[in-house]
C-alpha cells in the first residue's frame, strides 16, 4: 500500500460513519450543547455578583437556584446523547472493520498466510480494531467537547475585554507546536505497542496450542522467557506512551499558566483603576481557569487519535492487499478426472530454491497414483499446486485438458476432496465438522452412510450428545485416530470426483487403519485418487508408483516394475523393511 499521510488515514476511516451521518451529526449537536451549558453557567457569574447580589432578593436566589437544577438536567440530557450516539458510531465502524478484515482473511491466498504471523492477524482483528474504536468515538467527542468549550470560552472573554483575551491567546502557537511534536511521538510509539502485541498474542496462541509439546520437552522455562521479552516489550512501549503524555499535558497547561499570570496582573491593574467590576472579574477569570480543562483534554485526545491512525493503518495495509487470483472463466461441474503436469517448475519464493523441477505426469481418469520419496521431495507441495494454493513458476498442469489457470476457483475446489495428515476440526460438533461449509447442504442419509464408511458410528454412539458433541478446541476431546475419521468422513461426504490422500491413515492405529483402508478403497473406485505416502506397504497395489527426489520424478511404474529397476523406489522400500 502506497505510504498515506496520518489524516489521509483518518479521512479513510471517518468514511465508515457516512452510514451513520445522522447519528454523528446528533451527537456533535449534543455535544456542543453540553459545552454551551457549561460555559454559560460560568458566563453567568458576572449577572449574578453584580445583580443578584447586590439586591440582596431571596426570591431571585430561588429562581436561581430553580434554573441551575433545569440547566444542569439539560446537561446531564445532552451527555447521555453525546456518549451513546458517538459509542454507537464506535462499535459500528469496529464491527464493519473487523467483519472486512475477516472477509479479507477468507479471500486472502495461502501464500500470505505463510508470511504473516498468526498472532499479528489475530491482534489486528481484536487489539487493533478497538484502537480504531477510541479514535472515532473518544477522540472526536472529546476533540468537538474542547473545541466548543474554548471557542464559547474566548467568546466569553472577548465580551469582558477582548484585549486581555488576545494577550492570553499569545501562548496558542506555542501550544500548536507542541501538540505537532506529540503527534509524531504518539503515533510511532503506538506502531511499536500494536507490534508488541502482536508478538504477545503469537507467542501465547502458540503455547496453548503446544501445550502438551511444551510439557513433553520441558519447554515451560523457555517458553516463559519468550512471553516476558515480548510482554516487556509491550510494557515498554506503553510507558513511552504514558511519558510523552505525562510531560505534554502539564507543558501545555504551564504554558497556559504563563498566560494566565500576565493576564492576572494586567487585569488586577484595571481592576483597581475601576476597568472592571466584581462579576467580570471572577468571571472572566473561572473562565481561564475553566479552559485548562479542554486544554489538557486536547491534549490527551492527540495519544488517542494517534492510536488509532496507527491501527487504521495497519487494518488498511491488510485490506489493500491483494486477494487470491481468480483469472479462471471455464467452469466444470464435474470432472472426468484425467490430470496432467507439463514441465511444471515451483518456487515459494520468487528469488528462492526451486521445490519443483521440470515435473511431468500424466494421469488418466479412475486410476490411483502414489507420490513417494523421502521428506522434502515436493510431494505435498503438488497436492497444492492442484488446489491452487500456489501457482507454477513455470509451466502448466490440466484437468480433463484444461488448464487449471482457465478455471474458476470454486469450480476447480469443487472436484477435489483432500484428506491431509495436518488434522484441522473446528471448535464444533462432529456433525458440523464433517458436513462442513457447502456439505451442510448434504441429505441426511448421505451424512450417515459417510459416517458409516469411516468407521464413527461406534465412536458417535460412545459420545453423550452423539453427533452434537462438541470435538473441543482442535478436535482436543477426540483422540487422533477419531480426530482423522471425521476428516475421512467429511471428504467421504463430499464425494468428489478426484481424491488426494496426504498422509491419510497416519494417525491411526492398526485395526482402525485397516477398517479406513477399506472404506478408502471402496472411496477409490472410479475415481481419480492421488495418494502421499510415506509408508510403502499401503500404496503396493497403486496403478501407478510415482518417486520423486529434490522435487524432480525419478522413476514411474507399479510396484513390480520399480522393485525390478533397483533404483530409488527399492532403496526406499528395503529400508522401510530393514527398520520394520
Amino acid at each position: 500500500m502506497k505510504k498515506q499521510s496520518g489524516w489521509d488515514i483518518y479521512k479513510r476511516l471517518l468514511g465508515y460513519t457516512r452510514k451513520h451521518l445522522w447519528v454523528a451529526v446528533a451527537a456533535i449537536i449534543a455535544t456542543i450543547f453540553y459545552a454551551l451549558i457549561e460555559v454559560g453557567i460560568i458566563s453567568q457569574f458576572e449577572k449574578l455578583i453584580d445583580s443578584v447580589l447586590k439586591q440582596n432578593s431571596s426570591e431571585l436566589f430561588v429562581f436561581s437556584a430553580i434554573v441551575f437544577v433545569i440547566v444542569i438536567l439539560l446537561r446531564g440530557i445532552a451527555s447521555f446523547f453525546s456518549v451513546y450516539c458517538m459509542e454507537w458510531i464506535g462499535r459500528q465502524i469496529v464491527y464493519a472493520l473487523r467483519l472486512e478484515l475477516f472477509a479479507k482473511y477468507l479471500r486472502s491466498p495461502v501464500r500470505f498466510f505463510d508470511q504473516q504471523p498468526s498472532g499479528e492477524l489475530v491482534s489486528k482483528i481484536t487489539f487493533n480494531a478497538e484502537t480504531v474504536s477510541q479514535a472515532t468515538t473518544q477522540a472526536i467527542s472529546i476533540s468537538v467537547k474542547s473545541v466548543a468549550s474554548i471557542v464559547f470560552a474566548i467568546g466569553s472573554m472577548m465580551l469582558i475585554s477582548w484585549s486581555l483575551t488576545l494577550i492570553f491567546l499569545l501562548a496558542a502557537p506555542i501550544i500548536a507546536f507542541v501538540v505537532n511534536v506529540t503527534a509524531k511521538r504518539f503515533r510511532k510509539v503506538s506502531r511499536g505497542i500494536q507490534d508488541s502485541m502482536g508478538d504477545v498474542t503469537q507467542i501465547a496462541t502458540e503455547a496453548v496450542e503446544g501445550i502438551r509439546v511444551i510439557k513433553t520437552y520441558g519447554a515451560q522455562s523457555y517458553e516463559q522467557q519468550q512471553f516476558d521479552h515480548s510482554a516487556n516489550i509491550n510494557r515498554q512501549q506503553y510507558m513511552k506512551m504514558t511519558t510523552t503524555k505525562a510531560v505534554s499535558s502539564p507543558f501545555i497547561q504551564l504554558i497556559a499558566a504563563f498566560g494566565f499570570s500576565i493576564v492576572f496582573a494586567i487585569a488586577g491593574f484595571q481592576f483597581v483603576d475601576g476597568k472592571f467590576s466584581e462579576g467580570q472579574f471572577v468571571s472572566f477569570f473561572l473562565l481561564i481557569m475553566y479552559l485548562m480543562k479542554p486544554l489538557k483534554d486536547l491534549s490527551s485526545v492527540n495519544s488517542i487519535l494517534q492510536r488509532g491512525i496507527a491501527g487504521a493503518e495497519s487494518i488498511f495495509e491488510i485490506i489493500d492487499h491483494e486477494d487470491e487470483k481468480d483469472s479462471g472463466t471455464e467452469v466444470i461441474e464435474s470432472a472426468q478426472g484425467e490430470l496432467s503436469f507439463e514441465q511444471v517448475n515451483f518456487a515459494y519464493a520468487k528469488d528462492g530454491e526451486t521445490v519443483i523441477k521440470d515435473f511431468s505426469l500424466d494421469i488418466k481418469a479412475g486410476e490411483t497414483v502414489a507420490l513417494v520419496g523421502p521428506s522434502g521431495s515436493g510431494k505435498s507441495t503438488l497436492a497444492q499446486l492442484l488446489l491452487k494454493f500456489y501457482h507454477p513458476t513455470k509451466g502448466c498442469i490440466r484437468l480433463d485438458g484444461h488448464d487449471l489457470e482457465t478455471l474458476e476457483l470454486q469450480s476447480l475446489r469443487k472436484q477435489f476432496a483432500l484428506v491431509s495428515q495436518n488434522l484441522v476440526l473446528f471448535n464444533d460438533s462432529v456433525k458440523a465438522n464433517i458436513a462442513y461449509g457447502e456439505l451442510g447442504d448434504k441429505p441426511e442419509a448421505a451424512l450417515n452412510d459417510a459416517i458409516e464408511s469411516a468407521y464413527l458410528s461406534d465412536v458417535i454412539d460412545s459420545l453423550e450428545e452423539g453427533v452434537e458433541t462438541n470435538v473441543g478446541n482442535a478436535g482436543a476431546r477426540l483422540s487422533g485416530g477419531q480426530q482423522q475419521r471425521i476428516v475421512i468422513a467429511r471428504a467421504l461426504l463430499k464425494d468428489a470426483p478426484i481424491l488426494i490422500l496426504d498422509e491419510a491413515t497416519s494417525a491411526l492405529d492398526n485395526e482402525s487403519e485397516k477398517k479406513i483402508q477399506q472404506a478408502l478403497d471402496h472411496l477409490m473406485q472410479d475415481r481419480t485418487t492421488l495418494v502421499i505416502a510415506h509408508r510403502l506397504s499401503t500404496i503396493e497395489s497403486a496403478d501407478k508408483i510415482v518417486v520423486l527426489k529434490e522435487g524432480q520424478l525419478v522413476e514411474q511404474g507399479t510396484h513390480q516394475e520399480l522393485m525390478a529397476m533397483d533404483g530409488e523406489y527399492k532403496k526406499l522400500y528395503q529400508l522401510q523393511f530393514s527398520e520394520v
